[in-house]
């Protein structure tokens, strides 16, 4: 019995002392902190915290309400654009609305291909604090939030949790090139 007691003792000593493992995703939040910063930086996360969990089923509900409301929005300005006489508003908004119609197509058609998948997990919110040093200026502990893949791809942080949510659609497939296709046939 006693030998038993002192391993489980020695056990116990040796897995306290062994290094513990960094956390992943709190080094892809530091990366994605710190991807853009052009001197030397140090940024540490404590207290990191999974809050909840989002589903693509829900993220696409979101995406497809926002572009329905803005195509209700934007037939409503049209309207009104053109009982205006106002052809270059009119113009504008009808191309709008014509984006905004096929994104929201696209979206739809983007889920029913997904299927049964879009009941996985898109992202995960956090809640954690960082501090640090960038070059020569001290951060104080701030906290803030974050949205994380579950392969740990970190969408988006920010300091106010309302906020995370507005770029959470590129957890998407496809989504940012669907946007991008977008932008590109607007630049030409």
């Amino acid at each position: 019995m006693k030998k038993i007691l002192l391993f489980a003792g020695l056990f116990l000593l040796a897995a306290a002392c062994t290094p513990k493992q960094p956390d992943p995703v709190a080094e892809a939040i530091v990366e994605a902190m710190t991807r853009d910063i052009d001197q030397p930086c140090k940024i540490t996360v404590s207290n990191l915290e999974k809050l909840d969990s989002t589903s693509f089923a829900v993220e696409f509900q979101r995406r497809i309400s926002i572009y329905d409301i803005r195509i209700d929005q934007n037939t409503a300005r049209l309207e009104k654009y053109i009982r205006e006489g106002k052809k270059n508003n009119a113009t504008k908004m009808f191309n709008d609305l014509q984006r905004d119609t096929k994104i929201f197509n696209e979206l739809n058609g983007m889920k029913e291909m997904m299927a049964d998948d879009t009941l996985k997990t898109a992202y995960y919110d956090y809640s954690f604090t960082y501090g640090g040093k960038v070059g020569d200026q001290k951060i104080p502990s701030k906290k803030a939030f974050a949205t994380v893949t579950p392969d740990g791809r970190v969408i988006t942080y920010g300091a106010d949790l309302k906020d995370i949510h507005k770029a959470s659609g590129l957890a998407i497939p496809g989504y940012k090139e669907l946007l991008e296709s977008f932008k590109e046939t607007e630049e030409e």
